[in-house]
């Protein structure tokens, strides 16, 4: 059989599939698209940075210390600081929280966080930032939430 320049036909081995699949995507085979789902939580975006966030307890009180789940996205990414602050009050937190990794679920999942010893003291609304590096960029998130 004669091909005409510049064809291409992988339907013999399975080698040959995973050879043309890898060359035409530019992804590895075992690359997974890195996705966040509702059970992570409250979602937020900035660039190419997705970041979902949940407390524990699930109602943050006042006065009482809480955790941040967090996960990220693209893996890969890092979370170099979470900081909370008032803005109308021109202040933040009286701790500073102490970030620690988790093991991965899967390869090329979001990248997850556990965020302890935050406690707001006062009632009001709230800023969280979270900074995060990836690709040599770091990005900043926010959100607020108001804390009765």
């Amino acid at each position: 059989m004669k091909r005409s320049p510049g064809s291409h036909s992988c339907t013999a081995s399975p080698w040959c599939v995973l050879v043309c699949w890898v060359a035409w995507s530019g992804l590895p085979p075992t690359a997974q698209a890195c996705t966040l789902g509702a059970r992570d939580g409250a979602t937020l975006q900035q660039g190419a940075v997705q970041l979902a966030w949940r407390s524990s307890p699930a109602a943050i009180a006042n006065g009482q210390p809480f955790t941040l789940q967090v996960a990220v996205c693209p893996a890969g990414a890092q979370l170099l600081r979470v900081d909370a602050s008032m803005p109308e009050h021109r202040h933040g937190m009286n701790y500073r929280p102490t970030i620690k990794p988790l093991p991965a679920a899967d390869a090329g999942g979001p990248v997850r966080w556990q965020v302890d010893g935050l406690l707001w003291h006062m009632a009001g609304r709230w800023e969280l930032r979270w900074d995060v590096q990836h690709g040599g960029k770091t990005e900043v998130l926010r959100t607020s939430v108001t804390l009765r």
